[in-house]
């Protein structure tokens, strides 16, 4: 892939930074990473990728951002609406777009570490002008996404009910996720905490550290947490946070006759269930949030049997898309899950030089641990353990 094919194929780009960047607390286009302000910094790797239509979408501190895109070759549209939200900043961004475009990147602009790469990666993909097309790292989906022109007018024209997702989630069957294995498509910095993990990753050269390296000739002890009444009841049970019943107690002083004698700490979800169940096995406990059960929306802590009445084609849709379906905006995925427990294990594993590592969790996160720890991902074949259960991995 070269710069000459993306110019062949006719693409262009929309840089969203028309934000109040309450959370961050700072003016996010202006940060610096590098030496470069963030803004300038997606900019050029547009610039370098072949993509020279580009349109940056100002609103508040316009003036400011006006001074910051000076100099670079781009078109600013203003969205007068931006405190309404980021839909109709990508409204805004649209209407400015060149029509002759074959199609066009998206990007908000607190995703500032693309890649030419990632962005040759996407192209490549390109076969007709009908499919989204998304970069992933570990399944997670990224930035940015590519969108053909012939949705311009349905852009254009839409209420903006769930945002992009209300149109995209229509031609689910038409996204096409791409593996890129780089963590540089799925780092945002909406916080300042996340700017400086965003910072820090730049700074060792956007490299991951492996989690297959920092776990070899480790053995690692995953058990499932004991039984709450809302799994003997059928509820969906993500992240509603409910604490064992007696039976699940017993499942746990279970659980800690299976497991070696010495054990000086434990990891856990923060979650009741487990944390209850990590008391049980250890005195030592570390709560650890990214191992939190998947987040399920307005799913959470609801029968399943009343899901499956009230929404039976989503319900019957989640049984075909298991590991990308998600119940709303605010959920995730198995893909989203995968991602967070992952980097969580990884976190843990930097600082932690254990040759042995004990685990309480849920079914979702023992799930991502065990098939990443033996070389696969969420999607390969796997066994639920019960409640209480315990799985041993060597790597």
């Amino acid at each position: 892939m070269s710069e000459q094919a993306t110019v062949n194929n006719r693409i262009g780009a929309v840089i969203l930074a028309a934000g109040y960047s309450s959370r961050m607390g700072s003016f996010k286009p202006g940060l610096q990473i590098g030496g470069k302000t963030v803004i300038a910094r997606l900019i050029a790797s547009f610039y370098d990728a072949g993509i020279k239509d580009i349109v940056v979408v100002s609103g508040h501190n316009r003036e400011v951002l006006k001074s910051l895109i000076k100099g670079f070759d781009v078109t600013e549209s203003y969205n007068e609406n931006f405190p309404k939200g980021m839909f109709t900043s990508i409204q805004a961004g649209v209407r400015k777009t060149d029509r002759t475009l074959r199609g066009f990147f998206l990007i908000p602009v607190d995703c500032p570490l693309l890649e030419k790469e990632t962005v040759y990666d996407l192209v490549r993909e390109i076969k007709d002008d009908s499919s989204f097309i998304v970069p992933c790292c570990r399944g997670k989906k990224g930035h940015p996404l590519y969108i053909p022109m012939k949705y311009r007018e349905e852009i254009l024209s839409y209420d903006g009910t769930n945002g992009l997702k209300g149109i995209t989630d229509k031609y689910d069957d038409l996204m096409i996720r791409v593996e890129t294995g780089r963590e540089s498509t799925v780092l945002d910095m909406d916080t300042p905490a996340a700017y400086e993990e965003l910072k820090e990753f730049y700074e060792r050269g956007m490299k991951s550290e492996a989690l297959s390296d920092l776990a070899k000739g480790r053995t690692f002890y995953l058990v499932r947490h004991g039984q709450s009444q809302q799994h003997k009841d059928k509820i969906f049970l993500g992240q509603t946070d409910v604490p064992l019943s007696e039976t699940g107690r017993k499942q746990a002083e279970e659980a800690k006759a299976k497991l070696p004698g010495n054990i000086h700490r434990i990891y856990s979800s923060d979650l009741k269930r487990a944390r209850e169940t990590a008391q049980i096995i250890c005195s030592e406990v570390t709560e650890v949030k990214g191992f939190r059960e998947m987040n399920l929306g307005s799913w959470d802590g609801r029968y399943i049997e009343d899901i499956r009445g009230e929404f039976p084609e989503l319900y019957e849709k989640r049984g075909k898309n298991l590991f990308s379906f998600k119940t709303g905006n605010k959920a995730e995925n198995f893909y989203d899950l995968q991602y967070r427990v992952v980097k969580a294990l990884t976190d843990i594993l930097k600082k932690d030089d254990s040759r042995e590592i004990f685990i309480v969790a849920h079914s979702g996160v023992i799930r991502c641990i065990e098939n990443n720890l033996k070389g696969g991902s969420v999607e390969n074949a796997w066994q639920k353990p019960e409640t209480g259960g315990v799985r041993v991995v060597r790597v």
